[in-house]
């Protein structure tokens, strides 16, 4: 159940930075934007921290996205069929 949770996080982890990069946020002005802490951000897009639903909402304006676009390719990581 660990590696999941540990795929999971890292899939979203990795959105959430390319968007911000992307974008050209700085990790702590994404952090203020989305009103996080920066630590939980930082934690949050090396995968180390499983980002709430309501995380996944405060980021989502800020990355100009959906909070579901947020978790685009996490069957993928899990080893299922996307479809």
């Amino acid at each position: 159940m660990q590696n999941l949770s540990n795929a999971i996080a890292a899939r979203i982890g990795e959105n959430i930075r390319e968007r911000r990069e992307r974008l050209a946020f700085a990790l702590d002005e994404l952090a203020v934007r989305a009103g996080l802490e920066e630590h939980t951000l930082w934690r949050i897009e090396r995968g180390t921290m499983t980002p709430s639903v309501l995380a996944l909402v405060q980021l989502a304006d800020p990355l100009e996205c959906r909070p579901g676009d947020l978790l685009q390719g996490v069957s993928t990581a899990l080893g299922e069929d996307a479809g």
